[in-house]
């Protein structure tokens, strides 16, 4: 017969028994657990962060244009791809919200992130083997399309998993995801620049070098994750959580309670639906096809390659600040909850001024009022900057307005509705994008 230290929580694992004492919350030492969710958090937009980054150079310029001109393949990439990505993301997170409790985190996080392992490789396979012909136009489009499905189908079940888990620790956790989420973009900015200079005009070896890269850090994701679960800091949390939702018969997920949930939180989730929304709605899709103004001095000093400029105006612009944003919502902490949507939703101004800067100039129906490339880029580093600090201060209330046994419940919803919110800009931005060679839709 076994017995257990008295006043203890008892965390049972496939391998090991962990004695928590209830009281007393153990020291995050280092703050390894911090710093591994981060790298945790880097996981969760690889997918998308690693298709958008390579997609101008490699897919659009490489793959789907015949001698430099734009071919239907070409110009619909990026809004298929927008929706390829966003659409099965958003269905998985309304899936995961009725069984994300009820099933064991090996399934619900690590299986995702194997499957992308496996699913990355392929893609990288592909890269090595095949090269671009006419013929092969039509099926690689669509293979492509379809295995963006699938690693973001995964990778929805992942990101809403994730911040479930994590919601049920201290406030500075959930905001240390969504640094790694702005971290992984930048790395991701950065190893593309460093091989587009080392390897010009050769984006095949680009493409090959780049998904090998993103193949390595998802395996380190991968890793971090399987440190966190060893710890007893996070295992005390885990199962404090546990414990309050027990005790308030919400340890399993149900309509009426994920219902009661969003009364508590509906205004955080609008906020947080709406700022991914505004800013899908302009990054990629509209921000990379914006090609260079006639002055400005941004303009003079970049280098004339159109893959650097890309590179530098629109992912480094955004990453960057995105960044910065989100660092800084970890220290400061305004507006509160109830004027956090008055920002919010002033940042939708950002989309006419980008509409109206060199946006598609070569077929677009609309003059274009901001020709001055310094205008795109301050409005970029604003757009930037305020997503990744309101992004993170709406994501970071919405489990903190609810009590705290509904607090996992909100976390979820609010990684559900920032999928929705991502859905809701792809389609916002291919609309924009099929309509900007039409005049009189105003």
């Amino acid at each position: 017969m076994c017995s257990f230290p008295p006043g203890e929580m008892v965390v049972v694992t496939r391998r090991n028994t962990y004695f928590v004492d209830p009281d007393v919350a153990p020291e995050d030492k280092f703050n390894i657990v911090y710093w591994l969710v981060i790298l945790v958090g880097f996981g969760v937009l690889l997918p998308w962060n690693m298709f958008i980054t390579i997609a101008p150079e490699y897919y659009v310029n490489y793959w789907f244009k015949q001698d430099g001109e734009e071919t239907w393949y070409s110009k619909e990439f990026m809004g298929s791809l927008t929706i390829a990505s966003q659409l099965p993301n958003a269905a998985i997170n309304v899936f995961n919200l009725f069984l994300i409790i009820a099933g064991p985190l090996i399934y619900r996080v690590f299986a995702p992130v194997c499957f992308n392992i496996f699913n990355l490789a392929i893609i990288l396979c592909f890269v090595v083997t095949v090269e671009p012909t006419h013929d092969a136009m039509r099926w690689f489009f669509w293979l492509t399309i379809f295995m963006a499905t699938s690693i973001n189908f995964s990778n929805g079940l992942y990101e809403n998993s994730v911040y479930g888990v994590f919601a049920d620790f201290p406030h500075t956790y959930i905001g240390a995801l969504l640094i790694g989420n702005n971290i992984c973009g930048l790395l991701i900015t950065f190893v593309k620049i460093a091989v587009t200079y080392c390897l010009f005009n050769m984006p095949r070896l680009v493409a090959i070098v780049y998904f090998s890269i993103s193949l390595g850090i998802l395996i380190i994701c991968a890793v971090a994750l399987f440190f966190i679960t060893k710890q007893d800091f996070y295992h005390y949390y885990h199962q404090k959580g546990m414990k309050v939702r027990e005790e308030a018969d919400t340890h399993r997920p149900s309509p009426s309670i994920l219902w009661t949930t969003f009364k508590n939180c509906y205004g955080q989730l609008f906020n947080v639906w709406f700022c991914f929304a505004v800013t899908l709605t302009i990054f990629p899709v509209m921000m990379t096809v914006t090609t260079r103004g006639k002055n400005g001095f941004i303009d003079k000093i970049i280098s004339e390659n159109d893959e650097i400029y890309t590179l530098l105006t629109s992912f480094l612009v955004f990453n960057l600040f995105a960044t910065i944003g989100s660092i800084v919502a970890s220290k400061i902490h305004w507006p509160t909850p109830r004027y956090l949507s008055l920002a919010i939703i002033a940042r939708a101004l950002f989309i006419p001024v980008f509409f109206f800067c060199n946006y598609r100039v070569e077929t677009r129906a609309y003059p274009v009022f901001f020709d001055n490339t310094d205008v795109f880029v301050g409005a970029g580093i604003l757009m930037s900057l305020s997503h990744g600090y309101l992004s993170a201060l709406a994501m970071g209330y919405t489990p903190n307005v609810v009590p705290s046994h509904y607090s996992r419940f909100a976390a979820q919803l609010s990684v559900c509705t920032l999928m929705i919110g991502l859905l809701t800009g792809g389609l916002w931005a291919v609309l924009i994008e099929n309509l900007i060679d039409k005049p009189n839709i105003f």
